[in-house]
């Protein structure tokens, strides 16, 4: 990178850094000659050279009714630099905090029928990320049993884990790579709660069968710090019952 282009990154434009570097060049000389060496209209000089001096990289003095200019030293850019850092850093807690006032675009999606359901099921294996299912266990593997299936097995074979609440009378089937829980039946409605990644899904299992995909990262953390919260308190089922769900695929 040339040095014109180097000063362009500091803040100056093209025909100011041209101006500067002449200046190095020539030490203390007039509008004239530096017009001669930059090949700039001595007019433009002048414009050229008060916004320098606005910017303490240019000085001048008087003689005879003459400007001479003289360039500052290099060290100045490195010192405007420095300043222009502390004060960033100055205000950077405010820019942070700015920051956290912006709320993400917030992506819901409705699918409606079985194949929405299917469409959804082909999004989590697609995107590849362990999933956690709150509720409606029984409703989702007698309802869409062969869907389920086909879903588990997948899932098994990426290798991901998934955990599931349910109630401890739920008629469900698990995976290899699935574990579940039991909590109250009356902490659970017949719906399903899915997360994963940043994304959520609410399962409505009435016909003809509804489901709504958010995609918002903190809408999703709430949903997850909610669900290991549940998970941690939940009753742990025993060996054989576990054998039992899996032999069941």
């Amino acid at each position: 990178m040339g040095l014109t282009s180097v000063l362009e990154q500091l803040g100056l434009e093209e025909k100011e850094a041209s101006v500067y570097l002449a200046l190095l060049e020539l030490g203390e000389t007039t509008a004239t000659k530096l017009s001669e060496k930059t090949v700039l209209d001595r007019t433009l000089m002048y414009q050229l050279t008060t916004k320098l001096v606005e910017k303490g990289l240019v000085s001048y003095i008087i003689k005879n009714n003459v400007r001479y200019f003289t360039a500052a030293d290099p060290d100045t850019l490195l010192a405007q630099l420095h300043e222009k850092e502390e004060q960033l850093k100055s205000v950077m807690p405010e820019l942070k905090a700015r920051q956290q006032l912006v709320v993400p675009d917030t992506k819901v999606e409705v699918y409606r029928g079985r194949e929405g359901i299917i469409t959804i099921l082909k999004m989590i294996v697609r995107d590849g990320k362990p999933y956690d299912i709150f509720g409606g266990a029984q409703e989702a593997c007698s309802l869409f049993e062969l869907e389920n299936t086909i879903f588990v097995k997948r899932m098994e074979k990426l290798r991901l884990r998934g955990r599931i609440i349910a109630r401890e009378e739920d008629t469900f089937f698990i995976g290899k790579n699935e574990d579940y829980r039991f909590v109250p039946k009356e902490l659970l409605t017949s719906t399903t709660q899915m997360i994963w990644g940043n994304k959520t899904a609410i399962f409505v299992w009435s016909q003809p069968y509804y489901a709504i995909v958010i995609d918002q990262k903190e809408i999703t953390q709430s949903n997850r710090a909610h669900f290991e919260y549940v998970w941690k308190n939940a009753k742990v089922p025993s060996g054989k019952d576990k054998k039992n769900r899996q032999n069941s695929i």
